[in-house]
């Protein structure tokens, strides 16, 4: 009994930890992706993947202040699905949506590494991603499959809705664009 109520709290802070984690990594975008889009705003792209990383990063957000916006908006989705898990977690909870949310988080930090990769330098937000998040989002996966609150099936049943959430998001994109010019 002990250990298993030892295993509530923990998954308990686990799940709470996340839009802190979240907040962590963000910030170290927010703070770096106006001196990585200076940098590179006048260099003449090498690869085709390095063209179309530059794309995106224009499109979703040159500047701090867009970002913010971007990462507020997030911050509100995560938040809320975060304190809905919490909530429910001692009736069983429902992970489906928690899990959505931390599949898109967890798979974006490849962006990050592939990003280093193909511009062969420091981009924003990947040291966050190799130091936090990833090691956070395989400890979440591994404390939710071991307390049996998610399988395999869950997992799959999570990827339309983690699919759907993408469009969600980047709206904070579209936000902080519109309202930061």
């Amino acid at each position: 009994m002990l250990e298993a109520s030892h295993g509530f709290f923990y998954i308990e802070t686990v799940i709470w930890l996340f839009p802190i984690i979240f907040m962590f990594h963000d910030l170290e975008e927010i703070i770096t992706v106006e001196n990585f889009m200076t940098k590179y705003k006048n260099r003449v792209p090498k690869t085709v993947l390095e063209r179309l990383a530059l794309t995106i990063k224009k499109k979703l957000g040159m500047k701090s202040a867009q970002l913010s916006i971007t990462a507020v908006w997030i911050l509100l989705i995560i938040s809320f699905i975060t304190f809905m898990t919490a909530y429910h977690l001692p009736i069983g909870g429902n992970f489906l949506l928690f899990t959505a949310v931390l599949n898109v988080f967890f798979l974006q930090t490849f962006s990050h590494i592939g990003q280093t990769v193909i511009f062969r330098g420091y981009t924003p937000g990947v040291i966050t991603a190799l130091v936090i998040v990833i090691p956070y989002s395989l400890l979440t996966y591994y404390w939710l499959f071991e307390l049996n609150l998610i399988d395999g099936q869950l997992i799959f049943e999570s990827i339309p809705f983690s699919i759907l959430m993408v469009p969600i998001f980047l709206i904070g994109n579209l936000l902080g664009s519109r309202l930061i010019r």
